[in-house]
């Protein structure tokens, strides 16, 4: 059987009189036993065109929801703002929360005027300030013209960004241009300052063979040299200053075969296996007494050709690991 219910009026005069603040506080208070069965625990169907204008209405409260609420045009809901002569969002937040705002102004004016004139902050207070997702920047030809021609002591992506806190920074062109300009003509911050230089992830490098080949006429002697000579600013743009890193599976094998010095570095040499090696170690260990680590590192470093051929290496302990090394080997 269909429940009979209160009129509307009658209804909403009761549930006035219970002093009920807000509708979670209403539902509470519908599972309680203090609610008549005459008065319907959704109110919103049950008086839908017969009377209903929200639970603000239902409860008395003074209380709307933003949802439900009417806020003035932009523009008159701007001129109040800007009266306030509040100079940031901070000063504007803390006018929301002081209780002075008249409820027909929105707290959150970039959400409720989206598309209806909302420029920023700074234009709702009338600081003349514009968040950076608000600008309008230069298109990424004309910006990076106008930096290339600024100081020349600009070089750099740090000083960059001292250029930009400084304040020097025309406010049409972005502190972040990588992010601004990403797929729009951005080319790393060398292209940008207009110095010439190539980010190493940008480089276009010789081939392995014509990179060695440029690199062994300059004749350098070892790691020191070659360090030195990069460091220089001599060295060409296509050939990288990592060799091992680019070249990595394209033909490099130690920076002897790079320099020609025929040296190979300790990491780049292809020693035996520990059970291939354990052999031919106890044989050298009896021929030529050696008992402990300390008569092994003296053997070493007298017969460095013979290891070498052998394909030993120096460091037993490095290369075998300390537990083959000690009980394997026995040194």
């Amino acid at each position: 059987m269909k429940k009979k219910y209160r009129i509307f009026g009658e209804a909403r005069k009761y549930v006035i009189l219970q002093k009920i603040p807000t509708q979670k506080k209403w539902k509470e208070y519908c599972k309680s036993d203090k609610k008549p069965e005459d008065i319907p625990s959704n109110p919103n169907l049950v008086y839908k065109d017969k009377g209903w204008d929200g639970y603000p209405d239902w409860l008395g409260t003074n209380y709307i929801p933003n949802q439900e609420r009417k806020y003035r045009s932009f523009s008159n809901a701007r001129t109040f703002a800007r009266n306030l002569e509040l100079d940031s969002r901070t000063g504007w937040n803390n006018f929301c929360k002081s209780g002075k705002k008249p409820t027909d102004i929105p707290t959150n004016p970039d959400k409720i005027y989206k598309n209806k004139g909302w420029k920023g902050i700074g234009d709702w207070l009338g600081t003349g300030t514009i968040a950076n997702r608000d600008r309008v920047y230069l298109s990424f030809e004309k910006a990076r013209k106008i930096i290339c021609a600024l100081d020349p002591k600009i070089i750099s992506k740090t000083e960059w960004a001292n250029y930009c806190k400084s304040g020097k920074r025309p406010t049409d062109i972005p502190y972040s241009p990588d992010k601004t300009y990403k797929n729009k003509g951005w080319k790393g911050y060398p292209d940008w300052l207009g110095t010439g230089t190539i980010a190493h992830r940008d480089r276009v490098y010789l081939s392995f063979e014509k990179a060695r080949d440029f690199v062994r006429l300059l004749k350098l002697k070892n790691e020191h040299e070659w360090r030195k000579y990069y460091t220089s600013g001599q060295l060409p743009n296509n050939i990288p200053t990592a060799p091992a890193v680019v070249y990595k599976n394209k033909g490099w094998k130690g920076l002897g075969d790079w320099l020609g010095t025929g040296t190979i570095a300790h990491r780049d040499k292809i020693f035996l296996s520990a059970k291939e090696a354990k052999p031919i170690l106890k044989k050298l260990f009896k021929e030529y007494e050696i008992k402990n680590k300390k008569d092994w590192n003296q053997f070493a470093k007298t017969h460095g050709k013979l290891l070498e051929k052998l394909h030993l290496p120096y460091d037993l302990l490095r290369t075998y690991s300390l537990k083959n090394a000690e009980s394997n080997f026995k040194i």
